[in-house]
């Protein structure tokens, strides 16, 4: 089944400091077009399957939640960035729902391991 950004419900939990970070190096034309976008990319892996996949180094499966959602660790670019640049995003999949939420998004930089991940998830009910 193909899905597009219109047929689920995303939000981004507010203590996902990464995301203030980054809205604040974007105008607000610019941080719009990266939400669409990476909507955009995650509804081609949602349609692919059921979530449980790797798809190349962009996105990895690392766990679950107990309430079935299941972890994702997904790459980012950012514009003008480079390749070191952009964001590493904590992403709970909801998919028999179509519901994503974005945990956090840390900063390529920071450079995350998985309990930062694991970590961000926490805070979900």
């Amino acid at each position: 089944m193909k899905y597009s950004p219109t047929d689920g419900r995303w939000t981004s939990l507010p203590s996902a400091e990464g995301l203030k970070q980054v809205q604040k190096l974007m105008d607000e034309q610019t941080y719009e077009q990266n939400k669409e976008a990476l909507k955009l990319f995650l509804c081609a892996y949602f349609s692919t399957g059921k979530c449980t996949h790797k798809q190349g180094k962009s996105i990895s499966p690392i766990g679950s939640t107990p309430k079935g959602g299941k972890i994702l660790k997904v790459r980012w670019g950012l514009p003008g960035q480079g390749k070191s640049g952009g964001l590493r995003l904590a992403v709970v999949a909801y998919c028999e729902e179509k519901r994503v939420v974005i945990a956090d998004a840390f900063l390529r930089n920071t450079d995350p391991d998985n309990d930062d991940f694991f970590s961000a998830v926490q805070s979900l009910p």
